[in-house]
Formats: structure tokens, C-alpha cells, sequence
């Protein structure tokens, strides 16, 4: 069963979310940047679900597409999938650039969110660092 980790500040569409992922997916709630990445760690799941207007983000003074873009450096394998305000299909588009495999809006329809996750994890991950490919001829 693939896991899914979920780290969204906004309460009502984060057990929205839950509810309709839990019969499929094996769901962690992440609380803030720190328990995230320790989940990412420990758990290794399939799937990060990060809400892109998260509040402790801003006030720790980062943004998501840089998070984004540090999580997809440490785990290439990891699926990225924002979840943005209603109606931001912008910021969306912008945090795909920066790494994210795609992007929900927080009012998504169960339905909608579990064909998107499922569309999301029949593709390789976005992005995959130059980087990699070096270090994978520099291992013995």
C-alpha cells in the first residue's frame, strides 16, 4: 500500500483529504517542516502532499517552491503534489517548474483528488537533479 504524507495548515480540507485517502493510502499528518522531513525519512512514503500556503512556512521565511525544490534534491524518487488556493492555477504551474509533479486546489472533489493522485503516481517524478546521474557513476 502506498504511503502518503500530508503537511496542510488548512484543517478543514486537510481531513477532507484524509478521509477520502485513508481507504487506499496509508496517511501521515506532518505539522511542520520538521516532523516532514523526519516522516520523509523515516517512513518513506510514495507520495508528499504539501500545501503551498502552509503558515509556518512564511513565517520561517521559506517558500514552498524552494522546499520543493530541496525535498525533490534529497528524494528524486518522492511524488510532489501541491495543494494550492482555489483558483491559483499560477502558483501551481510555478511550483511544477520547481520540482512539483502537479497541484490540487484545497476545495477538490474526493473523487477529483484520488484520479489526480492516481494520474500523479503513474508517472516518473518531475524532477530529476544532473546531479544524480554523477553521482551514480562516482559510486563503486
Amino acid at each position: 500500500m502506498n504511503r502518503i504524507i500530508m503537511l496542510n495548515d488548512d484543517l478543514e480540507s486537510q481531513m477532507r483529504m484524509y478521509l477520502a485517502l485513508c481507504p487506499r493510502y496509508r496517511i501521515e499528518i506532518a505539522e511542520n517542516e520538521v516532523s516532514l522531513m523526519r516522516l520523509i525519512r523515516r517512513k518513506r512514503p510514495t507520495l508528499l502532499m504539501l500545501d503551498a500556503n502552509h503558515s509556518r512556512l512564511a513565517y520561517t521565511g521559506k517558500s514552498a517552491g524552494k522546499l520543493i525544490e530541496k525535498i525533490k534534491h534529497k528524494y528524486q524518487s518522492l511524488h510532489v503534489l501541491a495543494i494550492v488556493k482555489e483558483g491559483d492555477e499560477h502558483y501551481g504551474s510555478t511550483l511544477q517548474q520547481r520540482g512539483a509533479d502537479g497541484w490540487v486546489d484545497h476545495l477538490i472533489a474526493p473523487d477529483e483528488l484520488l484520479d489526480r493522485i492516481d494520474q500523479v503516481l503513474s508517472f516518473p517524478p518531475a524532477y530529476q537533479p544532473a546531479l544524480e546521474k554523477a553521482d551514480a557513476e562516482v559510486e563503486v
